[in-house]
């Protein structure tokens, strides 16, 4: 059993844990995200360039070989590319409209979106506890937007981005039954420069896009493509094998917790919300642990 590294012979637990460390990682990209000063897109670009080429260096360091995909997983692999690069986009876009607090709130309605997801991919039924989970939800959501004003587009935003997180992490829960996960996240990351690039080509933005940092945006664009992104994608798409995509959104529902953390002792003041906020990030976490909890006893009463 390894705590650094977990294995196939690992328990369970560990693979809890490393997934919240994985999540914490994630907790700095919305202060990342604010310190960088270039747009959405740019910023999105570098992202992921960054990470597919230091992926493509792993890969010659420990001289791995990247695996082509099954030709009928290219179109899901494109099309999750596609998602995932404007979830990213949406997300950043949605800090520079309004804060990181705000977009992280929205950000964790996702275990509620892939609550409703899940069942159409893999083929099951919705279970009582996931209505009950949507309804709390709702109403967390409603108090939580209701303590702000003026920020209904910055929320509509967020929110997209949130859908688009949870789409993404059913359809790598396929994915990743017949892909290795590196090799997943290597395709993904390389595939999704390539459609942003013909995006940012097309409107003729490529050129001012890719010279737009200055100064520290090149440090923290270099510490968020590798140790946010390349490091914690991958090890996030690994997991996807011992957990469930509801568990992996779950998790990645704490993301708010630590980030809206992390931009409290960065930024002070500027990130700080009304006490309606808080209490409705609070009913929709706690909703999801509810949730998560009754799952699990009802597991343990199956076997």
């Amino acid at each position: 059993m390894s705590l650094i590294r977990p294995t196939d012979d690992s328990p369970l637990w560990v693979h809890h844990l490393w997934m919240h460390f994985i999540v914490l990682i994630w907790g700095f990209t919305g202060a990342l995200g604010r310190l960088i000063s270039i747009d959405a897109l740019p910023l999105v670009w570098y992202r992921i360039f960054f990470a597919s080429g230091f992926m493509l260096l792993y890969a010659l360091l420990t001289r791995k070989k990247f695996t082509l995909p099954p030709k009928d997983l290219v179109l899901p692999l494109i099309l999750n590319s596609a998602i995932i690069v404007i979830h990213w986009i949406t997300f950043y876009h949605a800090i520079k409209l309004s804060n990181i607090s705000l977009t992280l709130a929205c950000l964790s309605t996702g275990p509620f979106f892939t609550s409703i997801l899940e069942p159409l991919f893999f083929k099951r039924r919705i279970l009582p506890a996931e209505i009950l989970l949507g309804g709390g939800v709702v109403a967390g959501m409603l108090l939580l937007f209701g303590s702000v004003e003026g920020q209904n587009i910055a929320i509509a935003v967020a929110l997209l981005s949130s859908v688009l997180s949870a789409l993404f992490s059913v359809m790598n829960g396929r994915i990743v039954k017949r892909m290795p996960p590196l090799d997943i996240s290597f395709w993904e990351m390389s595939l999704g420069v390539l459609l942003l690039s013909v995006f940012l080509w097309s409107r003729g933005q490529f050129i001012p896009s890719i010279l737009s940092p200055v100064g520290s945006d090149w440090f923290y664009l270099v510490l968020l493509a590798t140790f946010c992104t390349a490091f914690a994608f991958v090890q996030s798409v690994r997991i996807m094998r011992y957990l469930s995509p509801f568990t992996v959104m779950l998790t990645i529902a704490m993301e708010p917790v630590y980030g809206i953390l992390i931009a409290l002792l960065l930024f002070g003041d500027s990130e700080a919300m009304t006490p309606g906020f808080y209490v409705g990030v609070g009913m929709i976490l706690a909703m999801l642990l509810a949730d998560a909890y009754v799952k699990r006893r009802k597991r343990r009463k199956a076997r």
